[in-house]
């Protein structure tokens, strides 16, 4: 099973915390509005392809590299960009890339439809819907997910992000596949 983060103690040691089945909603000072979606790991991989289906095609992708498996985290987030990616394409690109999509907590997955719909998966396993829209929150509903404060990843004090190996070449191939270009 794939895990992009676990919570852990001070000293390293896994807490026993497991991410909750939920979601809630935020709105933000300017008016934005997104949904923020925690589940376990086990059920990250069918809950992003069910929100990424509702996204309006084409869509454009975006890649924030925050770590370098072999040399740390980076000083500055390395973005690469691809617009106009047809839907099926990029969902076939990430269904065949699961250790780095789902698995590896190096890096953020944005995808932006045509209607300005956005859908991010974070390093730590998180999802975030923009805006806070019904289609998003019935997706969610018939997954059986409810909206509650529970915590989430983001709320933990100490958070183990995971690398793997098999994800470095999957990372090079998705940035070739989807033509990929460095943008700040």
């Amino acid at each position: 099973m794939f895990e992009k983060a676990r919570s852990v103690t001070a000293t390293g040691e896994p807490d026993g915390y497991t991410p909750p089945r939920t979601f809630r909603g935020d709105v933000f000072p300017d008016g934005h509005t997104r949904l923020v979606v925690s589940v376990p790991p086990g059920e990250l991989r069918a809950v992003h392809l069910a929100l990424f289906d509702m996204l309006e095609g084409p869509l454009g992708v975006r890649y924030v590299r925050l770590t370098d498996r072999k040399t740390g985290q980076l000083p500055a987030p390395e973005g690469r960009v691809s617009m106009g990616v047809d839907k099926g394409r990029a969902r076939a690109a990430l269904t065949e890339r699961p250790a780095l999509v789902w698995g590896d907590g190096r890096h953020q997955l944005w995808l932006r439809g045509q209607l300005g719909e956005t859908v991010i998966l974070d390093e730590l396993g998180l999802l975030y819907c923009s805006p806070d829209d019904p289609a998003f929150r019935d997706v969610l509903t018939s997954l059986g997910i409810p909206e509650s404060d529970a915590p989430m990843m983001d709320k933990r004090d100490y958070v183990q992000v995971n690398f793997s190996v098999d994800a470095d070449a999957q990372e090079e191939s998705l940035w070739e596949e989807l033509k990929m270009l460095k943008w700040r």
